[in-house]
């Protein structure tokens, strides 16, 4: 029995792996298959507001979207590395940058305090029952989508080091 489990617990562990490592390159990003632009999902505000997640996306510059949560360190690096930059990229691309916290809904009340300890200017929404994380394909946090102002969705990336702010706003430029 104690043999079953142990095979049963590494193949298991090779599943997972694979099916996290399978469509990414050495640089962490992921090639956009399935999903060309944000579907229509309701999402809320941080004030509990119903809103519709195809109204967040700008239509006159690009939008950075972040799936984040609190519980989550690679997501608060990012995020807290660029809201450190936000004001510059915005002067120099006019970027709408949008994160949009996945935390449980136990855990939600806790997302604007965080967000206002630590004065992010750029818009934060909830999607707790992670509708619209899902319906993009994202199921792990940090991921990043780049949309262009027509609304299609032309990069993504999943996890965060510190640097890759840097490759973040090159493909910001690429769309301006």
């Amino acid at each position: 029995m104690k043999k079953f489990l142990s095979i049963s617990t590494i193949a298991l562990f090779g599943v997972i792996v694979t099916a996290f490592t399978a469509n990414y390159d050495t640089n962490n990003t992921m090639e956009v298959i399935e999903v060309s632009k944000v579907p229509s999902v309701v999402i809320q505000t941080l004030e509990s507001k119903a809103i519709n997640s195809e109204d967040i996306i700008s239509s006159e510059n690009p939008t950075l979207l972040v799936f984040w949560a609190t519980c989550c360190a690679p997501c608060k690096k990012e995020l807290l590395t660029i809201s450190k930059v936000y004001e510059d990229w915005k002067k120099e691309t006019g970027v709408n940058i949008v994160a949009i916290s996945v935390d449980l809904p136990q855990y939600a009340n806790g997302v604007a305090p965080f967000v206002n300890k630590y004065n992010w200017d750029f818009d934060v929404y909830l999607d707790v029952k992670r509708n619209l994380m899902h319906k993009m394909n994202a199921y792990s946090t940090p991921h990043s989508f780049l949309i262009n102002k027509t609304g299609e969705i032309v990069w993504e990336k999943q996890g965060f080091v510190y640097g890759d702010e840097k490759a973040i706003i090159e493909k910001i430029k690429e769309l301006k």
